[in-house]
């Protein structure tokens, strides 16, 4: 629901006050209704308003009576008028008719960092408790909203919703980190809270952090936890979860402002669009369709009969939004200008179809999330048995560090899975696609030790559950992070009701048979919401969502595309070598491999160092 920045300095910082205004108006596009600032001798306080929830008097900052904590917050509290009843009762009096951003002043007051765990909703904040000159900063459980921090000389830092705040502040220097650009090619992503901007790091979901003068800390308040200890059959536990499923969705319509839903034609947008219209009748659905002229194979990637299917059974108004095949030459640099750096593909239809519902709402519902909490990625589960323990990863890590190849590494779970990720340039192709000056820039970045960090860390042995993590704590933020960004680039909030803390419990306490059995997945949330779907919807295998891009690369941009990844431009960036590209693309063209993911992190990449002089200078 907005923009929020901040500087925490201690007193170093004698211009803060005109800084913050700089930081806050770089974001206005996430909150064009409103603006407000907070000073004092320690810390500078930001905030751009889309005003959603209490329109009147949700002005922020928001204050307690006494003026001693201050709070600049971006997101929504779906359980706000459930803690504000625990609040009042004891004792704190609320200024404001319903805004949900008080609930976060009182709250700090009563509970301190043992607020965050009991908030439902998706939210980046910032307290100012003035008391004890402390500044408190959390993030939601999964990363739905961002926040930007960068520390300062001394004991001070910067934070922002948007990394274009933190730069707007003039207080640090804009540099680039060849290691998080390695990442990025070898695993698509971005992960652990790591940017390409040096010193610019994304606070981890699910966590909070405390910084005072004389010290600071941190700590997790909520991470993913795997129980599967409740198994009551499919057919009790698909009546529990449509009625969870029906609360989230209860809870994330809740606005003063109109919700729409995105349709994409797939089970999650289907079920999430018919569920709302059943609460709300308001609601109106929004669907890409794709010129498929001289596509061939990539004609499976039209879902418009899907969605124009449940469209008509809910008899709701519908709106289709036709992506032409020159769209990604006209908005590839406005896309990656609003993402802020290059991240996964198809960025761009978001950016289109975000930039289409704005024009008529200010929230939106979407369906991000639901294959990663629902058992969806099937194909993960089948390649990797539940009867293979997962020590099997583990080994395989080390057999691939140590150099073992083809048979003896493949033949293990964790290499069957790491396949399965699909990544654009493969850990054994680093030195081919690389040069090696850049690559002793990165420092030796290894993304198949990022892989078994993430492994690693699961709190399961169960190979099943060990993707299911994986998936959440790494895929999953990156997906996020694009809603986040491609949403608010056009001032429209996008809500996620899978991704609703009592239904993401429930889904990490059932038996593992309640949502695949290794060749179907999504069993449970299937079964639970087949009477809101048409049959074809709930039959539908699952499909992947997105444009026909392999053939429009072979097609009308084959040109366009070479200019982008001209000879010149590639050497000139000193990041790739010219001959891996090059062979890249002709496999591409002449139709002997599909390269979409790597050629859209190509592009994606020449378009940020373009924009932000990055890797040789800007080029044109």
């Amino acid at each position: 629901m907005c923009g929020i920045s901040g500087i925490l300095h201690f007193g170093s910082c004698p211009d803060a006050d005109e800084r913050i205004r700089r930081m806050a108006a770089s974001i206005e596009h996430r909150g064009p209704d409103d603006d407000g600032y907070y000073a004092s001798p320690d810390v500078a306080l930001g905030f751009r308003r889309l005003a959603i929830v209490d329109l009147v008097s949700g002005h922020q900052p928001m204050s307690n009576e006494d003026g001693t904590v201050w709070v600049v917050f971006n997101g929504e509290i779906y359980n706000h008028r459930e803690l504000r009843k625990q609040l009042e009762a004891a004792g704190h009096v609320f200024a404001t008719d319903h805004s949900d951003t008080e609930v976060l002043v009182h709250g700090w007051e009563q509970w301190k960092d043992g607020l965050f765990s009991r908030l439902n909703g998706m939210f980046a904040c910032a307290i100012w408790d003035e008391r004890q000159r402390e500044l408190a900063i959390a993030r939601d459980r999964y990363g739905i909203k961002p926040l930007y921090v960068a520390e300062l000389p001394g004991k001070g830092l910067v934070f922002g919703s948007e990394v274009r705040a933190l730069y707007a502040s003039g207080l640090i220097d804009k540099q680039f980190d060849a290691s998080a650009t390695l990442e990025y090619f070898t695993l698509m992503n971005n992960w652990g809270g790591r940017t390409p901007f040096r010193g610019v790091r994304l606070l981890k979901p699910g966590t909070f952090e405390r910084f005072a003068a004389s010290g600071s800390s941190s700590g997790t308040y909520c991470s993913p936890s795997y129980h599967r200890k409740y198994s009551p059959g499919l057919a009790r536990a698909s009546g529990e979860f449509g009625e969870i499923l029906q609360s989230a969705l209860r809870r994330q319509l809740a606005a003063d402002v109109p919700v729409m839903a995105y349709l994409s034609g797939g089970i999650d947008s289907s079920a999430i669009t018919a569920g709302a219209h059943q609460i709300d009748p308001v609601v109106r659905a929004y669907s890409c369709i794709f010129d498929l002229e001289n596509v061939g194979v990539d004609k499976f990637v039209d879902e418009r009969e899907f969605s124009r299917a449940v469209a008509k059974q809910l008899n709701i108004e519908r709106v289709e939004l036709m992506v032409p095949q020159d769209a990604l030459v006209r908005h590839l640099d406005a896309t990656v200008g609003a993402i802020e750096y290059p991240r996964m593909g198809m960025a761009y239809v978001n950016y289109l179809i975000a930039q289409r519902v704005a024009q008529d709402a200010k929230v939106v519902l979407s369906g991000t999330g639901g294959d990663e909490v629902t058992g969806g990625y099937v194909g993960r589960y089948a390649i990797v048995p539940r009867a293979a323990p997962a020590s099997l990863m583990r080994r395989a890590l080390q057999r691939l560090r140590a150099g073992a190849a083809g048979r003896a590494a493949s033949s293990d779970a964790f290499a069957l899975y790491r396949a399965s990720l699909n990544v654009p340039i493969s850990a054994e192709r680093i030195k081919d696609a690389f040069t090696p000056e850049f690559l002793r820039a990165a420092g030796g970045f290894d993304p198949l030790a990022a892989i078994g960090d993430a492994i690693g860390s699961v709190p399961s042995q169960d190979p099943w559950d060990v993707i299911m993590h994986v998936d959440m704590t790494t895929y999953l933020p990156g997906l996020l992070a694009l809603e986040d960004k491609l949403s608010m680039a056009h001032s429209l909030e996008a809500r996620v009701p899978l991704l609703d803390n009592e239904l993401v419990d429930y889904l990490l306490n059932v038996d593992w048979s309640l949502l695949s059995d290794g060749s179907t997945g999504k069993i449970l949330f299937r079964e639970a919401v087949r009477p809101l779907v048409p049959d074809t919807i709930y039959r539908k295998p699952k499909m992947g969502f997105g444009p026909p891009d392999a053939s429009w690369y072979r097609g009308i941009l084959r040109s366009w595309i070479e200019e982008q990844l001209s000879e010149s431009r590639i050497r000139q960036r000193g990041v790739l070598q010219y001959d891996f590209v090059r062979r890249i693309l002709n496999e591409h063209f002449e139709d002997r491999a599909s390269h979409v993911a790597l050629i859209w992190c190509l592009l994606s990449f020449e378009s940020w160092c373009k924009q932000h002089g990055a890797y040789g200078g800007a080029l044109h």
